[in-house]
């Protein structure tokens, strides 16, 4: 695949807890071109921040396996030391929007402070040099700058979401992953905020990864869509053929609880609840609540390539299986 940015191999993240091993990311492997977002979606507990995190190398103590290759613009980043890690690639080439803006705010440090850190210390920008660029920035999210003198909390939930995307675009890095980044706000707020990143996208050829819930909001931005479920990456797919004909019986399922405008239809759910991560079920993971299980779902499914890149991680796609997408 021509002008990859990002290509994941084998990405295992594995938490020490009191119950046992946490399997929060299990056997991931995925591309993802430049220019391009991928929209990562499932249920709450799948892994999705977990992912995000893998990539980022914002770990907490516990880790009891962080394996596998994570190559970005043609460098193995899994390969540098932590402190050379935090100089060269956190920040400066991938930055990441969290959750929760408020929380990722200091309540008592100016915004214009908060935005100019990074690249006083990453990009050894001068204060008046950093200054501009903080400006240059709060511009391209559509906030007037005389904000930048004002608290978090004297913004509102969607001011600061875009204060915090700004903080991630400040360094100019090639890849930013939002987590959730519409989660909190009202519907108008939420689509105001999803043309400002298609306005990004389209103006600055930025590469994203966006984690949600919303597989309509999704949409909006998404040309790769990847399906989490239990650890795993159960479905890597365009969004073209995602949203008009999902493979795997989950990612079905998801488009299935999704109301549309232009199309009657009775919405779906999916029964039960996810696997604990600690103690998967060896065979698949979605069996125990897919409607089209069959005696191999015992078995782990093996990962199908179908045509275009995509891949699906069940049985019913196995070389005997259906038939594929060309």
């Amino acid at each position: 695949m021509s002008n990859v940015l990002l290509d994941v191999r084998n990405l295992r993240l594995y938490f020490r807890t009191k119950a046992g091993s946490v399997q929060a990311v299990d056997d991931v492997s995925f591309q993802l071109r430049e220019g391009h977002t991928l929209a990562v979606v499932g249920e709450s507990g799948c892994g999705k921040t977990s992912l995000a995190k893998a990539i980022l190398r914002l770990l907490p103590r516990n880790i009891e396996r962080y394996t596998g290759s994570v190559i970005f613009d043609g460098q193995d980043i899994m390969k540098l030391d932590d402190e050379r890690f935090r100089k060269e690639i956190r920040w400066s080439k991938i930055a990441m929007v969290p959750q929760a803006s408020m929380n990722s705010l200091n309540p008592v440090i100016r915004i214009e402070d908060q935005l100019a850190e990074p690249l006083l210390i990453h990009e050894k920008m001068t204060k008046q040099q950093a200054a501009a660029r903080v400006a240059e920035v709060f511009k391209i999210v559509g906030l007037p700058t005389d904000f930048l003198q004002r608290y978090p909390f004297e913004l509102s939930g969607g001011m600061r979401q875009r204060a915090t995307i700004a903080m991630a675009l400040a360094a100019n890095p090639k890849l930013v992953v939002l987590d959730e980044p519409s989660s909190a706000l009202d519907l108008l707020t939420q689509a105001n905020l999803m043309n400002v990143l298609k306005k990004i996208k389209h103006e600055f050829n930025t590469t994203f990864i966006l984690i949600t819930h919303d597989i309509g909001t999704a949409s909006e931005l998404a040309d790769e869509v990847a399906v989490m479920y239990a650890g795993e990456m159960i479905e890597y797919n365009s969004a073209e053929y995602f949203y008009t004909d999902a493979h795997h019986p989950y990612s079905q399922k998801l488009m299935a609880s999704v109301p549309t405008l232009r199309e009657d239809k009775d919405l779906a759910f999916i029964p039960g609840q996810p696997p604990s991560l600690i103690n998967p079920p060896t065979g698949c993971r979605f069996a125990a609540r897919c409607e089209r299980r069959f005696e191999k779902c015992s078995q782990h499914p093996n990962v199908t390539k179908l045509g275009g890149g995509a891949t699906v991680q069940c049985w019913l796609h196995d070389e005997t299986g259906e038939v594929k997408h060309a």
